[in-house]
C-alpha cells in the first residue's frame, strides 16, 4: 500500500515516540525514526513502511549518518517530531557533575537540533514543513532539581519561534505534553531525594499505575497545532 505522507520522529524508542510511530502508521503514514537501543523498539522490527535507524545524538558521526539513510532511500518526510528526553543530572546545581549538566543540557536542545538541522534538506519539497518538539512541563513554572533538562526544553521553545519566523514554509511547534507514564520517571526514582518534591509525586504516580495524559491525545494536539 502507498503512503503518502512520511513522519519521522527523533528517539522513536522513547515510550511516547512509540506510540506515536503505531498511531502514524494504523492512519497510514511512513515512519522513519531514530533509536538507541533496539529493546527498545523490538515491537516496530519488521512493520512495513517504518524504517529504524540507530542513532546515539552524542555521536555527531551518527547523526551525519541519518541524512545518509534518507538519501539512500529516497525519503522524505512531512512531519518531523522529537521525543528526545533526559531528566538527569537531578539535583541542584551547585551540587551535581557540571560536565553531566552540560552534557544534558544539550541533549534537551542543541543535539535535537543538529538532528533536525541534518534532515531538513529532506522535507517534502512544494509542502508546508511541519516540526513539533516534545518539551514536557518544564517551560512553564519552576522546576527545582531539573535545571538541565528545564533550560534545555526553553530553548527549544525559543527555537521554534526562531525559525518559523527565519522560514515561512515551515510549522514549527514546542508542545507540553503534560504527565505521561514512561520509562524516563525512572530517572528520578533513581534520583531520590535529590529529586526533592518530585521525588513523592513521581512515586505515587508511577505505584498507582496511571497513564497520565493518553498518547492518543498527544497526537490530537499535534495535529491540531499543524491545522491551526
Amino acid at each position: 500500500m502507498f503512503r503518502a505522507k512520511t513522519v519521522f520522529i527523533a528517539a522513536i524508542s522513547s515510550d511516547i515516540g512509540r506510540q506515536l510511530a503505531e498511531i502514524y502508521s494504523d492512519k497510514g503514514y511512513q515512519v522513519v525514526g531514530t533509536f538507541r537501543n533496539l529493546e527498545h523498539v523490538k515491537p516496530l522490527v519488521g512493520k512495513d513502511y517504518i524504517h529504524l535507524i540507530e542513532c546515539d545524538l552524542n555521536s555527531a558521526a551518527d547523526i551525519a549518518a541519518v541524512g545518509g539513510y534518507l538519501e539512500k532511500h529516497q525519503l522524505e518526510w512531512d512531519i518531523f517530531i522529537s521525543a528526545v528526553g533526559l531528566l538527569s543530572p537531578i539535583g541542584k546545581f551547585s551540587e551535581i557533575s557540571i560536565g553531566d549538566w552540560v552534557h544534558s543540557v544539550s541533549v534537551n536542545s542543541l543535539q535535537q537540533l543538529e538532528l533536525f538541522h541534518q534532515i531538513c534538506p529532506y522535507k517534502k519539497q512544494g509542502e508546508i514543513g511541519r516540526a513539533a518538539f516534545l518539551v514536557g512541563g518544564a517551560i512553564n513554572r519552576a522546576f527545582a532539581n531539573y535545571s538541565a533538562y528545564s533550560l534545555g526544553k526553553v530553548m527549544l521553545v525559543k527555537f521554534c519561534e526562531l525559525f518559523s519566523d527565519e522560514n515561512p514554509d515551515f510549522h514549527c511547534v514546542a508542545i507540553g505534553t503534560g504527565w505521561v507514564a514512561s520509562k524516563i520517571h525512572q530517572q528520578t526514582i533513581e534520583a531520590g531525594e535529590n529529586a526533592g518534591e518530585n521525588f513523592g509525586v513521581t512515586k505515587e504516580f508511577m505505584q498507582t499505575e496511571q497513564q497520565g495524559t493518553p498518547i492518543i491525545d498527544i497526537f490530537e494536539i499535534i495535529d491540531w497545532c499543524f491545522e491551526n
